[in-house]
């Protein structure tokens, strides 16, 4: 059976495919109706999810169905609202702290990584045993004034980098954003590909990342965003160049 004589996978296939498009074309414009969304909808799940399941068990008498069902909706009111205005933050900050993780991780492992690799380190095992967690305990590593030079150095290259990422939080979500469009536009590929070819189509076979096709989209939506919103910056600012 090919694409074209089946308009419900024609169909979902453009859908695909145009949200990844837009998402690409206007990740910066899209960015906080993205976020709204997804804070509406994340209060509400767990406010649903708290009112229905977690309540009642502290109720000394469960409550009837129709009560539950009140209780529940008023949950998730509450969770709507507190979702729209808690999710936002808790990215702003959830990437801050992402981005102090890894720097300083980062810079562990470029400065202190091959001498705790040696001492802690077994390549000829596998899994947890190849890593020495009691050696490494028992071996006072934060007392070592090399090991302190190193953390500290990790600490601070950390703090810069949380707040740069809390200072450009905008940036990185359009950036996510630009990915995550282009890889729906990416799986869509395959499938087009064999469309072309007058194959019979099968998602799950063939809806597969094309590498290639995500790297040049991706480019193509960073490059798109730049043109339009490189003046776009806080305080009119060039922040993008």
């Amino acid at each position: 059976m090919t694409l074209s004589s089946d308009p419900i996978s024609l169909a979902v296939l453009a859908v695909n495919t145009l949200v990844g498009a837009v998402l690409v074309a206007g990740a910066y414009d899209l960015k906080d109706h993205v976020l709204g969304w997804i804070s509406w909808i994340g209060g509400a799940v767990v406010g649903g999810f708290v009112g229905w399941v977690v309540l009642p068990e502290f109720v000394a008498v469960p409550p009837a169905a129709g009560q539950r069902l009140v209780l529940a909706g008023a949950a998730v009111l509450i969770g709507t609202v507190l979702g729209r205005v808690l999710i936002p933050l808790a990215a702003r900050f959830a990437v801050s702290i992402a981005a102090f993780v890894f720097a300083t991780l980062a810079v562990l492992v470029l400065t202190a990584g091959e001498s705790l690799l040696r001492r802690f380190y077994d390549p000829g095992a596998s899994g947890l045993d190849a890593v020495a967690v009691d050696a490494a305990i028992e071996s006072s590593l934060l007392s070592q004034p090399a090991f302190q030079r190193f953390l500290l150095v990790a600490v601070l290259v950390g703090v810069v980098a949380g707040i740069l990422a809390m200072r450009y939080y905008d940036y990185i979500i359009t950036v996510s954003l630009v990915a995550l469009g282009a890889g729906l536009v990416a799986t869509t590929v395959p499938v087009w590909q064999a469309v072309a070819a007058g194959e019979s189509v099968a998602f799950v076979e063939q809806a597969g990342p094309s590498n290639a096709a995500f790297a040049a989209v991706f480019v193509v939506g960073v490059a798109v965003q730049y043109v339009r919103h490189s003046g776009s910056g806080p305080g009119g600012s060039d922040a993008l160049a």
